[in-house]
């Protein structure tokens, strides 16, 4: 039987603050995050709950339990990518319906996010409906959806919950994701495109020098946006690398792609300790589409002693020129044994997720000896290609894809 071979299952990744227990509080307050923002507004709400007097527990949403005396739960959460939850939510769905509560409670959700992507809150009209669905559950308040850290919109909420609640809560609403910390200037040093797919590889080189590693993000925030981009990165040399495709509404991949040699931008690295490179697996299958395949050109560039696959879906063998370099040298190397293409607009018309499925003895013997699947991509594809990969696991190996995943051997960075 595998032990926890790659590293532990997710834990919190901010402390709790906890002035009463979780089997205490009569308010239990849970929030989603991804760049800090919505964790922020929690964290304020929260404090003004306990100078009303109330008992509340605060917390994030993959830690969702039972609560022993709790009548409210509260949630205030951001969306990552296509609809997603921001990185400590993912396991909240699982959770919710996995647990039965000791009380009823009365729930309200704020969910926080932009209106200039299609999904605009979705993970939080998301838990809205499977707490509105649930005969455990009873609204307190309508769902509310804040447009970038709206003051606005958040100050209509607050005053519907102090109506309803008589309370007289007040908070500083600040921009809480404008952060002033940790801004470095990194140089343009080169800006290719596949004019075909609207893609770009962009290279940029810090001018001073920066620990980080490729699977980390790049946050960038531009003049007119409230809220920064985040892009997975390749480190090369000790330059960044990372590929954007220019969206015809985004603010962000338009400056990005705009970008020429020479200039200069301004942004923060962040560490993403979920997505680096296991350097002792017995093998690391990369999983990818689009623009997720950035990271792995600088995991194929650094890697010195494991063997590697890559499966990456676009639309075409040409979408895959500015990153098929990277791939060769890594097989001259000796260190990758193959790529593959699947390709959704030529020849077979094929997803990522088609190329696992027939190779379902591959997969099995690779998550049975201990190797390492990273995913990197669309969320789309993510679930997608989780799919495939819990069928397999179930058929060939008698155990879920939760079971590897748990054991550190299933990684994601999805959008």
């Amino acid at each position: 039987m595998l032990g926890r071979l790659f590293g532990k299952k997710k834990e919190s990744t901010r402390n709790s603050i906890k002035t009463w227990s979780k089997d205490e509080a009569e308010y239990i307050f849970l929030y989603g995050s991804q760049t800090g923002g919505a964790e922020i507004m929690a964290k304020s709400f929260f404090k003004s709950l306990i100078k009303e007097g109330k008992k509340v527990f605060l917390d994030e949403l993959d830690n969702y339990t039972t609560y022993n005396k709790a009548t409210h739960l509260i949630i205030f959460t951001s969306t990552y990518g296509a609809g997603g939850p921001p990185a400590n939510a993912t396991d909240f769905e699982d959770l919710f319906y996995d647990t039965q509560p000791i009380n009823p409670l009365k729930f309200s959700v704020v969910a926080f996010g932009s209106t200039s992507f299609q999904d605009f809150c979705q993970f939080g009209v998301d838990i809205d409906s499977w707490l509105e669905s649930s005969p455990d559950f009873e609204r307190l308040l309508p769902l509310v959806k804040v447009n970038n850290q709206s003051q606005s919109d958040f100050r209509g909420w607050l005053s519907l919950w102090n109506r309803t609640n008589d309370t007289d809560v007040e908070i500083e609403v600040k921009n809480s994701t404008k952060k002033s910390g940790n801004i470095e200037e990194f140089k343009i040093e080169s800006n290719q495109e596949i004019s075909s797919d609207n893609t770009h590889l962009i290279k940029l080189r810090p001018k001073s020098e920066l620990k980080f590693q490729s699977g980390d993000l790049l946050s960038v925030l531009t003049e007119t946006e409230d809220n920064p981009r985040l892009y997975s990165i390749a480190r090369i040399d000790g330059d960044i690398l990372l590929s954007v495709k220019k969206h015809e509404r985004g603010l962000c991949s338009s400056y990005m792609c705009g970008l020429k040699e020479g200039d200069v931008v301004k942004a923060s690295i962040e560490e993403n300790k979920t997505f680096h490179f296991v350097h002792d697996a017995p093998s690391v299958w990369m999983i990818g589409n689009g623009t997720g395949v950035a990271p792995f050109l600088g995991m194929m560039e650094e890697n010195k002693t494991t063997k590697l696959r890559l499966i990456w879906g676009g639309r075409s063998e040409s979408s895959f020129d500015l990153y098929q370099p990277f791939a060769q040298k890594a097989i001259d190397n000796g260190f990758m044994e193959s790529y593959e293409l699947a390709l959704s607009r030529t020849g077979n018309k094929q997803y990522v997720q088609d190329i696992l499925a027939q190779k379902q003895k591959d997969v099995s013997l690779a998550f049975d000896s201990g190797s390492v699947f990273m995913i990197c991509g669309s969320m789309d594809m993510q679930n997608s290609v989780m799919e495939i990969l819990d069928k397999i696991t179930k058929k060939e190996l008698n155990k879920s894809l939760s079971y590897f995943q748990d054991n550190g051997q299933l990684l994601k960075d999805c959008y």
